[in-house]
């Protein structure tokens, strides 16, 4: 017996060994992402199911009340809007100091927004501003009222799974 042939030639070593590094960096890739999301998910989750239910509760609540408070304060005359406009600000300082998971801070922000253009709109009214600046104001809020309406909507379907800069 001569030489015995070996199984491997050093070409097909060679070409082992150049695909073993990316392969194994891409396997530890997929380790770190998958640790990492679990990670997020158990000890961070911004956006826990429960947390986000609470919350709309409370802000769901808070504009009810708002609401009411504003069908009264629209009955209103000019002189009398001190009181109805002191308890929609109460209203707005009460939302505003709640703490929500962060995914929900641009659907409490539209709701601050909303009320503070409201309040902002009747004390233009008892000012007696120009129809056109409260007409204004009340368009703004409008639209806040909508993008509430529609953020808090986004936010319960993608939750737990909402990421808090969305």
């Amino acid at each position: 017996m001569e030489n015995p042939t070996p199984l491997e030639t050093p070409e097909t070593s060679q070409k082992t060994s150049r695909f073993l590094l990316p392969a194994s960096a891409l396997i530890v890739l997929l380790i770190v992402t998958a640790v990492g999301m679990y990670t997020w998910y158990y000890l961070y989750n911004p956006c826990e199911v429960n947390a986000v239910k609470d919350a709309t509760a409370f802000l769901i609540s808070q504009r009810n009340s708002y609401d009411n408070a504003y069908q009264f304060a629209a009955t209103a005359s000019r002189t009398s809007l001190d009181r109805p406009v002191n308890t929609l600000k109460q209203i707005f300082m009460d939302t505003k100091e709640v703490v929500v998971p962060a995914c929900m801070q641009t659907a409490k922000n539209e709701l601050i927004n909303y009320m503070g253009a409201v309040i902002r709109a009747f004390q233009a009214f008892g000012a007696q501003e120009a129809n056109a600046t409260i007409r204004d104001l009340v368009n703004q809020s409008d639209t806040h009222y909508d993008n509430f309406t529609t953020e808090l909507e986004a936010v319960n379907k993608c939750a737990p799974f909402c990421a808090p800069w969305d």
